[in-house]
């Protein structure tokens, strides 16, 4: 088969296109880019589609370089919220950019759909705009803003684009593309599920019971409970069976977001990524694009998760429903992945958002259709959940047989609290699927923050841990946990902070990295740390706010590094816990002094502080790497 990348230039076109997709990505043919999936998608249904990638916003002349698309422009800021793309969690300039050539900053604005949809309605007006992506889904309501600190409006009414797309967008984008082809306007695309659109005041709002209007603009700014119902009621409604219309009045306007795109079947997954994608860089980028290196030679199986964390923003995104691709299809692309060029037989991961969740899923059809849980495993595991890990490690078990491959690892997230329903799943993954470590994130240890985290108790893990380290034993195998934790979480203080420590050090963990808590767009999380209060128990969270504290959290976490003794004797002499700073403690006897005071010092006596505005600094990449937070989480 003749593999050629979406055009990017008029001589690739050979002519006008149908669509043309903006993106703040470098351009990779590859499904885990979701400009490519969607382009191959369209291309697939008989559209022309070409890629404008990572244009220079401030000239209206890169929008240009294709020519008028015939049916609409699709824009998006990548795979990654622009915002979260650029900063840190402490708003800090990040040094590397993965999804650009050469991992080279400055390739995409701040904010990036706005910007990309300003210039293609400027390049060609009257042309449909369409936004997209997961920094236009998560914002596609009043949303928190953690780099300006204030509740934004609907991205919607910033960008002026024609209509939203939410969530995964293969149906809903189709079907626009499907209507304009037909002569029909981009109005006659407002009732498409899976999509949002504003409202002037001439417009008519849709009512009736399947139409709920949730707290306006005003309302969220000036009220903390008033966001936390916006919040709430956007997961009790993104149910496709059985959620409502959502409308939000944004002053004299209104946003509408129709109810959630049914998820796509294994079926249209299988046809999705088995397109004939180049699984490379486009031909006109000279240095490599980071981002592939770590997804190279992986295979995807499912999307979706069922777990419901509240920093998450996966289950509002991809959905709580997990689609799973046949296995036919996986051991299909597994056949093909042996015949390209350079493949040294190892593959990388089979996986997804959560590896084994492959073919999990209601049991109950009728159930599922009226269900408005947040997550089928928090507080408990619902009773209609199924946990059958017998599809994926007979996936397992026939990939790594297959000719041409010789390792099959595992490198995406495990659920341990699943892994706990099966007695051998464990025991198969250290035998033939670790790759001398297995990352894993419980993400805390404390009791009160898992429950604010909807993540499993801690007893899990340990069993997890026991059982790994158990069966490495027994196979003779040197193998590791390589666990995931996070500071600065809302209902995370001190005291749990000092629990979590405390765990580390009985258990034996030296974590490399830790995350450090950042209030993403359309997250429980966020709305906790917005409003200082519970959703669902209206009871107030601690919430850390301020260099100060969430450094302190943060230093805690790393309380066996030498050089981060003082600032762990900062934090618990302000806590009130020095009885932990002896020999046998947490750290020993020393000087005591907080990371801002050493950077102050550093930096001539003058203090820094980005959450004021009074000055940017640039991340060095080792607080990058312990303090970056993915927008789509594992």
């Amino acid at each position: 088969m003749n593999r050629r990348p979406l055009p990017m230039t008029p001589e690739e076109a050979g002519g006008p296109l149908d669509v043309i997709l903006v993106t703040g990505d470098a351009y990779v043919d590859h499904p885990g880019w979701g400009v490519a999936a969607i382009g191959r998608w369209l291309q697939s249904h008989g559209f022309s589609v070409g890629v404008i990638a990572q244009p220079d916003w401030t000239s209206v002349e890169a929008f240009r370089a294709l020519g008028k698309p015939r049916l609409f422009f699709g824009v998006t800021a990548g795979n990654m919220d622009s915002m979260v793309n650029r900063y840190t969690a402490s708003r800090k300039l990040r040094s590397t950019d993965a999804y650009a050539p050469g991992g080279q900053v400055g390739q995409r604005p701040d904010r990036a759909t706005i910007a990309y949809t300003g210039r293609c309605r400027e390049a060609f007006p009257g042309t449909p705009v369409v936004a997209g992506g997961v920094e236009a889904s998560l914002r596609r309501l009043a949303h928190f803003d953690f780099w300006q600190d204030r509740i934004r409006g609907s991205i919607l009414l910033d960008a002026k684009a024609d209509l939203l797309v939410y969530g995964m967008g293969e149906r809903a984008i189709l079907e626009i593309a499907q209507r304009l082809d037909a002569g029909r306007g981009i109005r006659a695309c407002r009732d498409i599920a899976g999509t949002a659109w504003a409202a002037g005041a001439k417009d008519t709002l849709p009512e009736g019971p399947d139409v709920e209007e949730v707290p306006s603009l005003q309302e969220c700014r000036s009220s903390g409970s008033a966001f936390n119902r916006l919040t709430m009621l956007m997961y009790r409604e993104s149910n496709p069976h059985c959620g409502k219309t959502l409308v939000q009045r944004h002053g004299g306007r209104a946003i509408v977001q129709n109810r959630a795109a049914e998820p796509i079947t294994t079926e249209m997954m299988d046809r999705l990524h088995e397109l004939p994608y180049t699984h490379k860089p486009h031909t006109c980028y000279r240095q490599p694009v980071p981002a592939l290196a770590s997804i190279e030679g992986s295979v995807t199986v499912n999307r979706g998760c069922s777990g419901g964390c509240s920093f998450c923003a996966l289950t509002i995104h991809q959905g709580k429903d997990v689609t799973s691709r046949s296995s036919e299809s996986v051991l299909r692309e597994l056949k093909e992945m042996t015949q390209r060029k350079g493949f040294k037989g190892i593959v990388s991961d089979l996986g997804g958002p959560t590896a084994n969740m492959f073919h999990m899923k209601c049991n109950s059809e009728a159930a599922n259709k009226v269900c408005r849980r947040v997550s089928c495993l928090h507080p408990v595991r619902c009773k209609h959940y199924g946990t059958d890990h017998g599809p994926y490690m007979e996936l397992l078990r026939k990939a790594r047989n297959l000719p041409g491959i010789r390792r099959v690892f595992v490198n995406s997230g495990i659920r341990y609290d699943l892994a706990d329903t099966d007695p051998r799943f464990v025991e198969v993954l250290a035998a033939h699927h670790v790759q001398g470590q297995l990352s894993v994130a419980p993400e805390h240890a404390a009791g009160a923050a898992l429950h604010q985290m909807r993540k499993p108790d801690i007893k899990y893990f340990t069993n997890f841990m026991e059982r790994f380290k158990k069966a490495n034993k027994d196979l003779g195998k040197e193998q590791f946990l390589v666990p995931y934790f996070q500071c600065a979480h809302p209902g995370v203080g001190p005291k749990e902070t000092v629990e979590l420590a405390l765990y580390m050090k009985e258990q034996g963990l030296r974590p490399r990295q830790v995350q450090m808590f950042m209030p993403t767009p359309a997250t429980l999380a966020t709305a906790m740390y917005v409003s200082g209060i519970d959703p669902y128990t209206k009871k107030p969270v601690e919430v850390a706010k301020g260099r100060k504290e969430r450094s302190r959290q943060r230093a805690l976490l790393f309380y066996w590094k030498r050089e981060e003794w003082p600032h762990v004797r900062e934090a618990l002499m302000t806590w009130g816990r020095a009885d932990l700073i002896h020999h046998d403690g947490l750290v020993p006897p020393g000087p005591a002094y907080g990371a801002w005071d050493q950077r102050s010092r550093t930096m001539g006596g003058v203090r820094y502080d980005t959450h004021m505005g009074l000055k940017l600094e640039r991340a060095s990449a080792s607080e990058e790497s312990e303090e970056s937070w993915e927008a789509v989480c594992s």
